[in-house]
């Protein structure tokens, strides 16, 4: 049998042991490294002097094997090297932990890793006990450069950032990590989509919170009787692990009896297809000159929003909810 306890009165402990400790008690999930919060290291650039400002930031950067340090920066200027003159090139902006034995300063060194320039340019290694702050683009040729953020992005899959409520933040354009990195339980924030993300113990990513509102694409229709109808509006949807939510307008040009099953718009990438066609219970619908009618719209495991009425269309007003469940999802 072995056991361990950190800091007890009398007994002396090292760097590895305080190293150990930080790493336990920031709960980070699959992450290696974890900025302090969303809004630190922000970096703006300067065209004239080819230079990029980093601001101030705290880090924990995890080392190769366990544990982790918190480092502090109180921000730096860097100069970005002159493009060439015959091919494109990225560089990396970093955060590396650095000690006096090293350089004579004990916390974080920003600083560029200079890429190679090539006709199709990769981003530079990041390297190790460093986390990665912004990629900058130099075309050949070019006095100017740009800069791109991906403290959190996903370019960088064990990078992610705490939340004022200590959760852990990430925005990869609405992509989530492996939940297999996770413990059941753990919370991931998408800062992205303002969602809250809980790793279940099914092995899966679970949020009641929707997403942001998606356009659909309208498509033009096609009456029973081979009149072509004209369909324009606007109708978006969002989803969470609950269901779908479809809310717009959408118009028929000319007001008809479609006397048909039709689908007047499709859903737009980033929202998941329903693996069974999904009806809704009702959708009303208004003539040209006079109100009446009912309808009813579904969601399509092609990704398409169908619609069946009875009586004349011409504009058609929706609010519906659609339920997910392991019948069709």
């Amino acid at each position: 049998m072995s056991s361990f306890a950190w800091f007890q009165d009398g007994v002396g402990y090292g760097a590895s042991e305080l190293s150990d400790w930080q790493g336990i008690t920031a709960e980070r999930g699959g992450f290696k490294h974890v900025f302090q919060s969303t809004s630190e290291f922000l970096a703006n650039s300067t065209q004239a002097n080819r230079t990029v400002a980093v601001g101030a930031g705290t880090a924990l950067i995890g080392n190769a094997t366990a544990g982790a340090t918190w480092a502090w920066s109180s921000g730096q200027t860097v100069s970005i090297p002159a493009a060439s003159n015959d091919n494109p090139r990225k560089d990396l902006i970093v955060a590396q932990l650095t000690t006096a034995a090293a350089d004579g300063t004990n916390g974080l060194d920003i600083r560029v890793i200079q890429g190679t320039p090539a006709a199709s340019p990769q981003v530079p290694t990041r390297p190790a006990n460093a986390v990665a702050l912004c990629v900058v683009d130099s075309p050949k040729a070019t006095t100017t450069f740009t800069i791109t953020v991906v403290r959190t992005s996903g370019m960088f899959t064990d990078q992610a950032a705490f939340t004022n409520s200590g959760q852990v933040a990430i925005d990869w354009a609405g992509v989530l990590p492996s939940p297999a990195a996770f413990p059941v339980g753990f919370t991931v924030y998408d800062s992205g989509t303002n969602q809250r993300w809980v790793r279940r113990v099914s092995g899966d990513w679970f949020t009641s919170d929707p997403g942001p509102w998606k356009l659909c694409t309208p498509q033009n229709v096609q009456a029973k009787d081979g009149t072509n109808v004209t369909v324009t509006g606007s109708l978006y949807v969002r989803e969470s692990s609950n269901g779908w939510e479809l809310s717009g307008q959408l118009n028929f040009s000319p007001s008809k009896d479609l006397d048909t099953l039709t689908t007047p718009a499709l859903l737009p990438s980033g929202i998941a297809r329903p693996t069974q066609n999904t009806y809704g219970a009702s959708g009303q619908t208004y003539g040209s000159t006079s109100a009446g009618g009912v309808g009813r719209l579904a969601l399509m495991a092609s990704g398409a929003v169908e619609y069946g009425n009875d009586g004349v269309i011409a504009n058609l007003y929706i609010n519906e909810q659609f339920s997910k469940s392991p019948w069709n999802s």
